[in-house]
């Protein structure tokens, strides 16, 4: 009854989620429509809707997309390049808010530039401060500074330098062709990472293992400020898991207790796979990121679902189907269960 409770609370509490976000769903639509549709109202709301267009376009890779780039290249990432500038209209808002004479004065000398992130922006500020911003400052950027798009890319991962060179002299004829294939992303880059196709695949499945335990894994102080994003490979025998953490202040703590090295030794004894996969650790700040949904992200780039144990995950690589018997799952089951609907049946690249 408990279990059945918490179900339900679990279901209501998704229902309110799609309510608040305006979504409504289609009944003449099939079942894939309506979970795509689901999914992607989901990821817009929370600002991750690239991510539903990356795996839609590792469906398509080798159906649609041409011989010698399916073969040669993968999907890994698609990014957003963000900027913003500061000008009269920011330094007057500030004004009105009723900052500090010296926060202001140092906003007023940034005037002209740009920023490519907070935490970029905060430390220039910092800079003129000569102090660290208090927690009013801090929350007051949080709501006035808003960082416009300038560019999209898709990041693949290639296996040797010479794709990468000849796909660079290519890239206009290929994004016309991501165009064509997915009419709703607009891409302006394409770049390219060395590294082995396979090993890629396996890394992201790690990082998605290590992202559905973390709150098992770790202490209560290293899960409740940071989540693991992605394995970065130094080379093939040298991997460094990057943590992100929820604001620079918690940066701070986890660098002091536990600490990265601690850290590593500690997943070690929870994991002893995991000596042969990470050698190192970086928290990175990503306060603009909530926690949730780099977790989330990771389940769908791993490509697990979130019902499957970690000794699964691990063993694993292939897209598994959903189970349609279940009828009274969570709302993180449901999420689960929609991903693999998406991956289990054709992309449509007008949805």
């Amino acid at each position: 009854m408990v279990s059945l409770l918490y179900q339900n609370q679990d279901r209501n509490l998704l229902t309110q989620f799609l309510r608040t976000i305006h979504y409504q769903s289609s009944s003449g639509k099939s079942t894939y429509a309506n979970a795509l549709s689901t999914l992607h109202a989901i990821f817009e709301a929370s600002g991750q809707q690239h991510l539903l267009y990356l795996v839609k376009l590792r469906k398509l890779w080798f159906a649609e997309i041409d011989k010698f780039l399916a073969r040669n290249a993968y999907p890994r990432n698609i990014s957003v390049l963000r900027q913003f500038s500061v000008n009269a209209d920011f330094t007057e808002e500030l004004l009105r808010a009723g900052v500090s004479a010296d926060f202001l004065q140092a906003a007023e000398k940034l005037k002209g530039e740009s920023f490519k992130g907070s935490a970029q922006l905060n430390g220039k500020l910092q800079k003129q401060l000569k102090r660290l911003l208090s927690t009013e400052e801090t929350e007051l950027l949080k709501h006035k500074v808003r960082f416009k798009p300038q560019q999209t890319i898709l990041h693949l991962t290639v296996y040797d330098g010479s794709i990468s060179q000849a796909l660079r002299f290519e890239t206009e004829t290929y994004l016309r062709m991501f165009q064509r294939l997915l009419p709703e992303l607009k891409l302006d880059d394409i770049r390219c990472h060395v590294g082995d196709l396979g090993q890629a695949q396996f890394d992201q499945t790690q990082v998605a293992s290590l992202a559905k335990d973390w709150h098992l894994l770790t202490p209560e102080g290293v899960h409740q400020n940071c989540m693991p994003a992605f394995l970065h490979r130094v080379s093939r025998a040298h991997a460094v898991l990057v943590l992100y953490v929820s604001s620079a202040e918690r940066l701070e703590l986890l660098n002091r207790t536990p600490g990265a090295e601690w850290l590593v030794q500690h997943l070690y004894k929870q994991r002893s796979e995991l000596q042969d996969v990470l050698q190192k650790i970086a928290f990175v700040p990503r306060p603009e990121l909530d926690l949730e949904q780099v977790r989330l992200r990771s389940f769908v780039l791993g490509d697990i679902p979130l019902e499957k144990s970690a000794a699964e995950a691990t063993q694993e690589s292939s897209a598994l189907t959903a189970d349609s018997s279940k009828t009274s799952i969570s709302a993180q089951q449901q999420f689960a269960k929609i991903s693999r609907q998406l991956r289990a049946k054709p992309a449509d690249t007008q949805t």
